[in-house]
């Protein structure tokens, strides 16, 4: 049986570490990220929704907590479906 609350805080914060490292990314190597996303779309050109600008701090901030609760969520609502099919 699955903790579900245990299981959204570890996946949580995998996530969110992973999006804090996107980020510093983003903003210290731009090239080497969209070539990343490039890669990543097999026969999609990305270049059209490349960002002319940098993402600004409090969209940055906002970004982690929306994504952070929207994973939070999700991870616990499969572990809470997982656990009531396991029985």
């Amino acid at each position: 049986m699955l903790k579900p609350q245990a299981l959204a805080n570890a996946i949580t914060t995998v996530f969110i570490v992973a999006y804090l490292i996107c980020g510093v990314i983003a903003f210290v190597a731009p090239d080497f990220l969209y070539s990343i996303a490039n890669s990543w779309f097999h026969a999609i050109d990305v270049a059209s929704v490349r960002a002319t600008t940098p993402m600004g701090f409090g969209t940055f901030v906002f970004g982690v907590v929306t994504f952070g609760a929207y994973i939070w969520i999700l991870t616990y609502a499969v572990a809470s479906l997982y656990n009531k099919f396991t029985k």
